[in-house]
């Protein structure tokens, strides 16, 4: 079972989330903020993780810059959630190395659809 972090500071964000993809099988890991997001990759890497970037403290992109730079997670799966869909930040989201970017509020389809598809192509990229 594929193992999702979910990292917004904002509880019923994270509920919806973690409800959304529990229901698909997927198993769930909160973190409600960059350092503990890091910290749990650290502990055992995800398969896949939800990041929003405008968070207090350290910021979405802080933290895939992070995750990007770290042997041991630099091909991990990173969706970047936000309701903050200016050029700028959009753009900060792909050049650090979003490998998907969605605006709030999101379909949750499309999210779930997004989700298998960035997974099977990590395990493709695995396998060779």
């Amino acid at each position: 079972m594929p193992r999702i972090l979910i990292v917004d500071d904002e509880l019923t964000v994270r509920m919806l989330l973690r409800d959304v993809l529990e229901i698909e099988g997927y198993e769930v890991v909160e973190a409600e903020d960059g350092p503990e997001a890091l910290a749990l990759m650290g502990q055992q890497r995800p398969d896949l993780v939800l990041l929003d970037i405008m968070m207090p403290g350290m910021s979405g992109i802080d933290v895939l810059a992070q995750v990007r730079s770290d042997v041991a997670l630099h091909d991990l799966p990173v969706v970047l959630l936000t309701a903050a869909g200016d050029d700028d930040t959009t753009w900060a989201g792909w050049t650090t190395g979003a490998s998907l970017y969605l605006n709030k509020p999101f379909d949750h389809v499309n999210l779930l659809e997004w989700v298998a598809r960035l997974l099977s192509e990590a395990r493709t990229k695995q396998a060779v």
